[in-house]
């Protein structure tokens, strides 16, 4: 059995002059999660003082033992205060919250950077959102800072891993290991199944006007059960990821029609009957509406209508064009039982939206709490290289490589947002099979 000095020896104590529930939190994110490592928090001077093992002190003066971390000071706050933020440039890495004390290890406080970045403290102040009400990728700190496409909150962790490895060779870290989570929305579960006879005639319609004769003619043919429907692609998507033996997450859009929710007919025995089947080989969880982002009761009445079709509780969540209100989206989906979310991330550009590619609990700043909800980081999304780059399928496929090469550097969840229609390898996604299929590849033999 081990002694208790050398037990003592393999736990970090960290000193602060307060101990606050943001302390808490971007403690415990950094060293159980991120760097899975044991550690207590004091604010007794005296216990830190006569500690032997490995400590840090965090705070404003340098007591002369340990290891010296100087705070920036936003960890001891309660409010959400403006924060003057210029981001440098130190040894070719990007941080803010810097100090040029030079007694402090670091040159920057990389629990006060973090904990500003995972909870996306910039969303809830002032802002102009975009015509879906959302926060503008442009108006990031990591978007100015050119470092949107670095998880730096990990590459921070890792950093102060090898700082803490090196005075305390001791110390035991049991780091997260590298996964991945393929995802797909299902937006239009088909493209011309299960539809209303309204929107069937529009269609047709449409198609007249626009003489698009191949369209008329497909659509046909499907409805008359010739031919499959082009969105029909689960068996492709189930038959791959069985062979790479991975556990799918789809996030269907389960509300009445209107606007940019346009499913198909959620009653329809058929659409149902798919979802049951999805659900018995991977898991369905609910992909709420733009709308219900403004009125709970829709919310409320998309997952209740769901569960029941799956008989049981829906626990996984991904917003609708990732559109995300703080606290209000996440506060209204715990109240749901939602447990897992999946929307960090943009839909215009690629990037680590909250700087870390590892899941994390959602914080409140509003209430200053840490809540149950756990965030799934986005790493990567077709319609983003397709819509927004317009990317050709080779030049998609040599960026989400690129993509896992970054996340399995720093040990990372590498999740994908994929939709059922993209893989039709039809009209303007001809070739985009190819690209999951490499990226899949990829993908798990990294792991």
């Amino acid at each position: 059995m081990a002694s208790v000095s050398s037990l003592n020896d393999a736990m970090l104590l960290i000193y602060s002059p307060a101990v606050t529930t943001r302390i808490k939190y971007i403690f415990n994110l950094f060293f159980p999660e991120l760097l899975g490592l044991n550690y207590k928090l004091t604010s007794l001077t005296d216990e830190f003082m006569s500690y032997p093992g490995a400590k840090i002190n965090y705070s404003q003066s340098d007591l002369g033992s340990g290891l010296y971390i100087k705070s920036a000071g936003i960890l001891f706050e309660n409010a959400i205060i403006y924060q003057n933020i210029e981001t440098i440039d130190v040894n070719g890495s990007p941080v803010f919250f810097a100090d040029t004390d030079s007694s402090s290890i670091l040159p920057f406080d990389p629990f006060a950077a973090a904990f500003y970045l995972v909870t996306r403290y910039e969303e809830y102040l002032s802002f102009k959102p975009d015509k879906y009400d959302r926060f503008e990728v442009s108006d990031s700190i990591a978007y100015k800072g050119k470092f949107l496409q670095t998880p730096v909150v990990n590459k921070w962790a890792i950093q102060l891993k090898e700082i803490l490895h090196y005075h305390y060779p001791d110390l035991i870290f049991h780091s997260p290991v590298y996964c991945f989570i393929p995802t797909i929305d299902i937006d239009h579960a088909f493209a011309y199944k299960y539809r209303k006879i309204y929107r069937v005639l529009g269609s047709y319609c449409r198609s007249v006007l626009n003489r698009d004769w191949k369209d008329i003619l497909l659509r046909t043919e499907v409805l008359l059960g010739r031919q499959q429907d082009p969105y029909d692609n689960y068996c492709y998507l189930e038959n791959i990821h069985q062979s790479y033996h991975l556990k799918t997450l789809y996030f269907v859009l389960f509300a009445d029609y209107g606007g940019d929710d346009n499913n198909v007919t959620i009653r329809k025995k058929g659409f149902q009957k798919l979802l049951r089947e999805l659900d018995g080989q991977s898991t369905i969880g609910i992909h709420p509406s733009l709308s219900s982002t403004k009125h709970f009761s829709k919310l409320n009445t998309e997952i209740y209508h769901l569960a029941k079709v799956l008989h049981r509780d829906i626990t996984i969540s991904r917003q609708h064009f990732l559109k995300i209100k703080f606290p209000k989206t996440y506060r209204n989906l715990i109240e749901m039982g939602i447990t897992d979310d999946y929307s960090m991330g943009y839909a215009s550009v690629s990037g680590f939206r909250a700087g870390i590619v590892n899941p994390f609990f959602f914080f409140d700043l509003v209430k200053n709490n840490v809540t149950s909800l756990r965030v799934h980081p986005v790493s990567v999304m077709d319609v983003t290289l397709h819509d927004y780059y317009h990317f050709n399928p080779d030049k998609a496929i040599e960026t989400i490589l690129h993509t896992i090469k970054v996340v399995k550097s720093v040990d990372g969840e590498f999740i994908s947002i994929w939709h059922n229609e993209s893989l039709s390898d039809k009209g303007r996604w001809q070739g985009w099979r190819k690209v999951y299929e490499e990226m899949v590849k990829s993908a798990v033999y990294n792991m």
